[in-house]
């Protein structure tokens, strides 16, 4: 099954209630990536949901075959269906994150196609053996920040519906540059409350563990 609206699967992809922290620009810059092999398999969360993380292959030239690059292939696998992204992973404050970008937006036509802009979504990660732990910013922490004005960076509120002009009902898109992403990570990135909601106890977080051979 094909993504029908990639702001709303990032909703029900991960199973949580609210939105990530969403950017039209990447968090993460060239010299910023790291390759780490053992990322690379077929992994299973808690809601026995597959993921197959791969290395991706990039685009080297006309008439050249594509190369491996500093990047992943995921492939997310649940009971609703499945979806494709392109991750890379980095390093920013001595600290390792993964930046998402889906990897295809169908809609069954153009027109709706026409319509999606796929955004960037920022996880913090720690890999520890055989198991990944993946930690999402919650937007709903960013939008708190906003509302008690403790953070200036550019960024856009657009609604979940367009008949309510409730601002705490508006979902945030990031529009600021890469480095002030950066710097604005580097500040506020290890509040614990980023990865929390009043649901369940792991919040924004996914445990991984691998699958065996």
């Amino acid at each position: 099954m094909k993504t029908k609206n990639i702001l709303i699967l990032l909703v029900f992809l991960f199973v949580m209630q609210g939105c990530l922290v969403k950017s039209l620009h990447p968090f993460y810059t060239d010299k910023d990536l790291v390759f780490k092999q053992e990322l690379v398999g077929k992994w299973t969360d808690l809601d026995s949901a597959t993921w197959v993380i791969s290395q991706h292959k990039g685009f080297t030239g006309l008439l050249k075959d594509d190369a491996p690059v500093k990047a992943y292939d995921i492939t997310f696998t649940d009971k609703k269906g499945t979806s494709k992204f392109v991750a890379h992973l980095f390093t920013l404050d001595s600290q390792l994150f993964l930046d998402f970008y889906p990897d295809e937006i169908n809609t069954g036509n153009d027109l709706g196609n026409y319509h999606l802009i796929p955004a960037h979504s920022l996880a913090k990660v720690k890999i520890e053996g055989g198991k990944i732990l993946i930690s999402w910013y919650n937007e709903e922490w960013l939008v708190k920040l906003f509302n008690q004005n403790r953070v200036r960076i550019a960024h856009e509120r657009i609604p979940y519906d367009p008949d309510d002009h409730n601002r705490d009902n508006f979902q945030v898109i990031l529009t600021a540059p890469t480095g002030e992403l950066q710097k604005f990570i580097i500040k506020y990135g290890n509040d614990p409350q980023a990865f929390k909601n009043d649901k369940d106890d792991l919040g924004y977080t996914i445990l991984l563990t691998k699958q065996k051979s």
